[in-house]
């Protein structure tokens, strides 16, 4: 079976439960200057996280092996364990030994808004990776996922060269790329996959309506939150893809866009209608959003597959 690559960073992740409304807390800093907030939180906890390590360990119990391009630091050694303990393909991460892993300080309040730091480490060398040397006769496509900005763009371009089928996932760094860069990256993808608040970003930089997007694009992927998501494709009318319902309370939103990213690339990786790996996305999503951490959640293949045709139908895979 194929290979997925998956271009993205690999991170620990700080997960601070912030009681009450970060709004309330933060709101002064728009009309006061000097301000000094302290934000005490209910709960904290360290997780493996970063785009590129959440998505291939969602990917991996799936039951697939995918390949991650990423760079780790000098404290990465309990990482690359966790992974590959699970399968994922870590040949293609280069280490070094003088930065730590990026850090990532993530504030949540309970109504799953966030306020997140992150600091880059090894992950402001990402660009001096090479697709080209990830990519062999077993590798089906890329996913580009938020990663040091110059990196995506330089992976996007290698794609290109190698024609290779690639999706774009611009995320968090729609903030950090200018409009030109945005254009660059998504050129010749298969698909991008962005939220409702990217997508806006996405317009006010480019100046292109989702009509221009999908003339370069063959679909847009828009997630939505509870909402589920929705996909617009050329010359077709937007499909709305409910979200999967949760089983219990949710617990941390944090992640379950990498998940979906999972799920989503999982059915791509086998070739099957866009609103099939929508589903897909939307059921690993579930997941994620009942335990806390990026990587807090596990679930069996009969659990994944239970769970999709409770709330989809015939399962599109074949059942191991």
């Amino acid at each position: 079976m194929k290979q997925l690559l998956i271009a993205g960073s690999l991170a620990y992740d700080y997960i601070l439960s912030y009681p009450g409304m970060l709004g309330n807390s933060l709101g002064q800093l728009s009309t006061r200057d000097g301000c000094n907030i302290t934000l005490q939180a209910r709960s904290m906890g360290r997780y493996f996280g970063g785009c590129g390590g959440n998505v291939t360990y969602t990917l991996a119990l799936l039951g697939e092996r995918p390949r991650l391009l990423s760079i780790a630091g000098d404290d990465a050694d309990e990482y690359q364990a966790h992974l590959t303990s699970l399968g994922v393909d870590f040949s293609a991460v280069r280490r070094v030994d003088h930065l730590h892993t990026a850090t990532c300080v993530i504030i949540t309040d309970d109504s799953q808004n966030r306020v997140v730091g992150f600091f880059g480490g090894a992950t402001d060398l990402a660009s001096q990776l090479d697709l080209g040397s990830a990519v062999d006769e077993n590798i089906f496509g890329c996913i580009i996922v938020p990663d040091d900005g110059p990196a995506m763009l330089k992976f996007a371009e290698q794609c290109r060269e190698l024609k290779l089928p690639f999706i774009f996932d611009f995320g968090s760094q729609v903030s950090g790329l200018s409009g030109a860069e945005l254009v660059t990256g998504i050129r010749g993808a298969q698909a991008v996959i962005c939220n409702e608040y990217e997508l806006s970003v996405f317009h006010a930089k480019t100046g292109w309506d989702l009509t221009r997007l999908l003339a370069e694009v063959p679909l847009t992927a828009v997630t939505r939150g509870a909402h589920g998501c929705t996909l617009y494709a050329q010359g077709q009318n937007a499909v709305a893809v409910p979200a999967c319902p949760l089983t219990s309370e949710a617990a941390d939103s944090t992640g379950a866009g990498d998940a979906f990213r999972a799920g989503f690339g999982l059915g791509w990786s086998r070739q099957l209608p866009w609103e099939v790996c929508a589903r897909l996305g939307s059921t690993a999503s579930a997941f994620v959003l009942e335990a806390v951490g990026t990587q807090g959640h596990r679930f069996t293949n009969s659990q994944f597959i239970e769970r999709y045709q409770a709330n989809f139908g015939h399962y599109p895979l074949p059942l191991a």
